[in-house]
């Protein structure tokens, strides 16, 4: 049996959904806009792992307890493009879903993002140890809503995938910055990225870090926030 392309495919998956659902969302259709979202982030054989979800309020109302069970068929349709297609993932797959305002009624916003969900912490130069501090009080919240929790300090960011928070962006170097714990709070320093590292869109090599200030690494913009605000 030959297997349908992926144009077709989506298509098929548009027009079930449709004929199924009539006007209103359905599942399909999220499933469908999943597995858009993954697989446009293609790079290096590689696909990202921490999907995001944003559906109208009135949708997240009408699948908030079918979750479970779509997040079981996103992985399945995940798991078969992989395999298709012969790409890996830095991580664990993480999919989460949210209510959201800013999604229009019948039509989800899906972010798909490379995240080390292991929270790997970066390799030590030789001989050195770095000690990690703990943290439960702070998230970093990109533009689209989504948030990543900074479990420990130093905590890493760039493109590759040792860092604790991996961003699939061109723009971003392999290691491009970290975030310290100081007396003072918390610190971003740039860790001699090509691109360097904007706060409140002023060029820095390192800055206190207050709630809501503005970091900007290549073409992603994130602020740091509490992790209970």
């Amino acid at each position: 049996m030959t297997r349908p392309s992926s144009s077709r495919f989506e298509r098929l998956l548009q027009t079930t959904a449709r004929r199924v659902g009539g006007t209103a969302l359905h599942p399909l259709e999220i499933i469908q806009a999943v597995r858009v979202a993954v697989r446009a982030t293609r790079s290096d054989g590689k696909v990202a792992n921490d999907i995001h979800i944003a559906l109208h309020p009135d949708d997240h109302d009408r699948f908030h307890l079918d979750f479970d069970r779509l997040t079981a068929q996103v992985g399945r349709v995940l798991d078969g493009l992989e395999q298709r297609e012969h790409l890996t993932r830095i991580g664990d797959r993480r999919v989460r879903f949210e209510s959201s305002a800013i999604a229009a009624a019948g039509l989800p916003l899906v972010t798909a993002r490379f995240t080390d969900t292991a929270h790997r912490a970066s390799p030590s130069a030789a001989g050195a140890t770095r000690k990690l501090a703990r943290h439960s009080d702070a998230v970093l919240v990109f533009a689209d809503g989504s948030r990543v929790a900074v479990t420990h300090t130093p905590f890493t960011i760039g493109r590759g995938p040792a860092n604790d928070l991996v961003l699939a962006d061109m723009a971003v170097s392999l290691r491009h910055v970290e975030i310290a714990s100081t007396d003072a709070g918390f610190e971003i320093r740039d860790l001699g990225s090509r691109n360097g590292v904007m706060v409140d869109g002023v060029k820095i090599e390192k800055a206190q870090l207050a709630p809501g200030v503005e970091i900007t690494l290549g073409a992603t913009a994130l602020r740091l926030e509490a992790a209970n605000g």
